[in-house]
Parts: structure tokens; sequence; C-alpha cells
């Protein structure tokens, strides 16, 4: 993918905050629960916006992923959580049953509904039919784009109804328990 980096200034949510603006949700959980990687809070109505985007096609799709991050203080290297708050759709793209190509219109779509405690945080794709699962490309493409400790990667079978969530430069796969979905609880705005 030809794509360009551009550093962003990144801004965490203090957890000191978080617990004062946002509706109940596991507070606790953030901080016992974010062990060898951070939390990744992804609510219902994004995962359902993704599956809308990526269902019913047999070739690849993929998008990115906006976000926030909560932390201890104010730095990334004491994630607690990774919040998924929005998933831009790639709409100019080249793809087909095994590869992807976005074009950085995607980049300048994000870009542009950021505010300071957002940021790209990450990106999606579909492996209709393959599994769910990080092939040598996309180890890859999170290396070259998505490199910071916090940028996630989620591959999608929606065929299979499979899905893996991945992080950092390395691609570590995060397991599920460090995943969770919900229906309410955070007032992100």
């Amino acid at each position: 993918m030809k794509w360009t980096s551009i550093k962003s200034k990144i801004t965490t949510i203090k957890l000191e905050k978080a617990e004062i603006d946002w509706c109940p949700i596991e507070l606790d959980s953030l901080e016992n629960g974010a062990q060898n990687y951070p939390l990744i809070l992804y609510p219902d109505a994004i995962r359902k916006k993704i599956m809308k985007h990526v269902q019913d096609q047999n070739v690849e799709l993929g998008g990115l992923l906006v976000g926030s991050i909560v932390g201890c203080a104010d730095s990334v290297e004491e994630i607690l959580a990774i919040v998924v708050r929005d998933a831009i759709p790639s709409v100019d793209y080249e793809s087909s049953a095994v590869s992807l190509t976005m074009s950085p219109k995607v980049w300048q779509s994000a870009n542009s509904g950021l505010s300071a405690e957002m940021l790209v945080i990450g990106w999606y794709h579909s492996h209709p039919n393959l599994g769910a699962f990080f092939s040598c490309v996309d180890k890859k493409t999170q290396k070259d784009f998505f490199n910071n400790n916090y940028n996630l990667g989620l591959v999608i079978d929606p065929v299979r109804e499979e899905e893996k969530w991945y992080i950092g430069a390395e691609a570590h796969e995060i397991t599920e328990s460090q995943v969770r979905t919900f229906g309410f609880g955070l007032c992100l705005d």
C-alpha cells in the first residue's frame, strides 16, 4: 500500500477524567484487565457498521479505526484501554478475494473528523471465507503504517463469523478476553 505516514500529536484520556465523564463502565476492569496489552473497548454499533461494510462480499474490504486512548498519565506508554469510536470505510480501493489496496482518501476522510482526544488507532479488513488471521502482507502493513504501541489491526471473516485483533508494530494477537464489546455504557461525547 502506498500511504503517507503522518505523525499526530497524541492526547490520552486520563483515567480520572474517564471516571467523571463516562457513564457506568467497568472502570475497575480497565486497571485490572490491562495485563500484557490494553483492553479494547469496542461498541456494538461500530462492530455492526464494520460488519455491514464487509458482509455479503467475496472480495476483501476495509477501512480505518478511529478512537481514543485511556491511560494513567498523559503518555502512550501507560495505556489501559483503547476505545474504538468509529470506523471509516474505504470507498476508493482495489480488491480481490485475497488482496486489498485502500486509497489515501480514507486517511483524509478519517482525519477530517478527528478531535483533540481522537486519532486513527488502526485499521480493519476482511478475509472472506479464508479465516481471521494476519497474513504476511497484513503484518507488513501493520509494521509500515500502524507501528505505534496503540495501533490496532482487526481482521474479519464475515462468512465464517470470525474476528481477530492485533496490536503494535509486531502485530501481537489480542486475546478475546481483552476485547470488550458493549451496547451501552460509555458516554463518549
